[in-house]
Parts: C-alpha cells; structure tokens; sequence
C-alpha cells in the first residue's frame, strides 16, 4: 500500500488494495474474507476515506473519493463508480452497483440494487429485495431494483423489490414506491402516485431557473 494513512486500531487485510491519499479511521476493517465466497481482491481508487467502525469485505470495488461515514458495513460483490459518499450507519449488502456521485445518507439499507450516476437517497431509506421472505430461491424469482440516473429519493421511503425508477425523478419522503415509475415522475404517497411532472418542479426561492438545474432537465 501507498500513501496511506491508516489508524492503528484499523485492520486492512493484504486483499486489499488503494490507491493513494487514503485516510482509514480507528477500528474500521477493510478486505475481511466473506465466509460464503471465495478469496477476491477489494479495490479501492484514489482520495479514500473510510470513517471509524466501517467494515469492507472484500470483492468490493469502488472509484476515486470513495467515502463511507461511521460504522457503515459494505459486503461482498458491491461496485461504485467515482466520487461515491454513503452516510453513516448505512448496510449495502451484496450485489449492488453505483453510478458516479452518488450520496447515500444514514440508516439507509441496499441489497441488489443498481443506481444510475447522480443520485441522491435520503436518510432511512430502505431498499427491500424478496416478495416473500424469507424466500431461499429470491434472487431468482425477482430481478434487482434499478434506478437511472438523475434521482432523488426523499427520507423514509420504501422502495419495494424488482422496481425501475426512470432518470430525472423525485420521490418525496416517506412514499412507498410498488411498481416501475416512469421518467421525469415526481411520486408521493403510500402507496405512491405521480403528483407532477419533473419539468414542472420550481425553485420557491428563485435562486435557481428550475431545482435540479446542473441535471439538465429537457
């Protein structure tokens, strides 16, 4: 390893491998064997920063300025592009896959999920992947939740298993999404409903032409 800056309560097995300017903060774990899997190597870019309890399995790939907060656990066969930063005390279980500049906020939950570039998750959001837990056969019957890039979902929502959320959507906090929801949809409600049209959205205090602005809404 070089360049890294690595507390000395933090344990980073060989399998793991940085790039440089890593910061690896007190007790956090990086590279720990997956009991179920074979031995596979855990990349991760430049700019790393892994906060203090976090756990990395290895088979974890991930891009430059990669950063996970306090007591984050990351297991086996997870991707992230660049610039990814997921909040404390998040769990992204295994077979997920990032986009760049993705932000994941605490107490979020993810397994089999794949995120386009540009999204925004709240806190307390929960991505759920069996129909009928604890099913042993699920990832057979039911495809991964895929979301496209260029969305934003609101605190507490629940994302139910199998679903597409189209690019440029808001999901307002606290919905429950039970089906595919179609690009530039703002969703609201348990179980959610389209409210508006993305294209539709204004900024109240005008300090942009229209929210999201720097996602280049047509």
């Amino acid at each position: 390893m070089t360049d890294i800056a690595a507390d000395p309560t933090a344990i980073v097995y060989p399998n793991a491998k940085f790039g440089g300017n890593a910061i690896i903060e007190p007790f956090a774990i990086v590279g720990i064997r997956d009991r179920f899997h074979p031995d596979a190597d855990t990349v991760i870019g430049t700019n790393a920063f892994i906060g203090s309890r976090c756990t990395v399995y290895e088979a974890v790939t991930a891009g430059n300025n990669f950063d996970l907060s306090d007591q984050t656990t990351v297991f086996y066969d997870n991707v992230f592009g660049n610039d990814c930063r997921i909040g404390p005390k998040s769990v992204i279980k295994n077979g997920c896959r990032f986009g760049n500049n993705v932000r994941i906020h605490a107490h979020t939950f993810l397994e089999r999920v794949h995120l386009g570039s540009d999204v925004f998750i709240g806190p307390g959001v929960v991505f759920t992947d069996d129909m009928h837990p604890p099913c042993p056969r699920n990832a057979e019957c039911t495809p991964q939740i895929t979301i496209d890039s260029f969305v934003s979902i609101g605190a507490n929502t629940t994302i139910t298993p199998g679903v597409h959320i189209g690019h440029h959507c808001q999901i307002y906090a606290g919905a429950t999404i039970i089906g595919d929801v179609e690009p530039y949809s703002v969703m609201a409600g348990n179980p959610a409903r389209q409210i508006k049209d993305f294209r539709d959205l204004k900024c109240g205090p005008q300090l942009f032409n229209h929210p999201y602005e720097d996602w280049d809404v047509k």
